[in-house]
């Protein structure tokens, strides 16, 4: 009789224990994963109030046509402020006015992004301004320089296979790095070829697109799944551990 009693106290501790263990593990819904698992691209404004969403459905459709991944359907802005972008994993700037100036602190908010894995894409706007971002740049890391990127990169031959004429443009990329401890902090593109403005605007479709089209639907792809993975080869886990993961 005692036997027993100690079995079925045993079991009714275990059995709760079990079910939390299994409502934990639950895998996601549809909806859930469709709201975790999506691309959401936001570019960074200096305006007040911030501009209108735009609407991006073809890059949308075509990104989830040649690929896995979800893309929220409209581009999104958020405010320059700085204490807030460690909970992205990358951000978006175009480079179409000075640099804003960055205080001792400013440096350690975009360390600390930088730190928990964020990325940040410095996008073409013409070439006035292209120089003092750069400088800009350093100035958060000053022992790091900016390095032309390589056409064997992953970030050109990692989703699809590029060819090495894809990244340069007589003889030399448009894209320049910055790395820390193995990893890209920030990427500079220089060229409006590969602008995201550019490519939003474009009439690219998941089928058959005219060869400019192709090529930054493919650097798009490519780059989405390195700001969001660090090493798109060897770091194959899902989007929402990822993205658990960088915060």
């Amino acid at each position: 009789m005692i036997q027993n009693s100690f079995f079925l106290l045993v079991l009714l501790t275990i059995l709760p224990l079990f079910a939390q263990g299994q409502e934990e593990q639950k895998p996601l819904s549809f909806p859930q994963m469709l709201k975790h698992d999506r691309i959401e691209w936001r570019t960074i404004s200096f305006v007040d109030p911030l501009p209108t969403p735009v609407a991006i459905h073809a890059v949308q459709k075509a990104v989830e046509g040649r690929t896995s991944m979800f893309m929220h359907p409209e581009q999104q802005w958020i405010s320059y402020d700085l204490p807030s972008f460690r909970q992205y994993p990358f951000l978006h700037l175009r480079m179409c006015d000075a640099p804003p100036p960055l205080s001792l602190e400013d440096k350690l908010h975009f360390r600390d992004f930088f730190n928990t894995g964020g990325t940040l894409y410095l996008d073409y706007c013409g070439q006035t301004f292209l120089e003092a971002w750069k400088e800009w740049g350093k100035s958060i890391y000053p022992d790091i320089r900016w390095e032309e990127l390589n056409s064997a990169h992953v970030l050109s031959h990692s989703f699809y296979l590029l060819e090495k004429r894809i990244l340069l443009n007589q003889g030399h990329s448009s894209i320049y790095v910055l790395k820390n401890d193995g990893r890209f902090i920030m990427i500079l593109n220089q060229s409006a070829r590969f602008a995201w403005k550019t490519f939003r605007e474009s009439s690219v479709s998941k089928a058959y697109n005219a060869p400019d089209d192709e090529m930054r639907l493919r650097f798009y792809i490519n780059l989405m799944m390195y700001l969001l993975t660090g090493d798109y080869k060897s770091d194959q886990l899902h989007l929402p551990t990822i993205l658990l993961r960088r915060k």
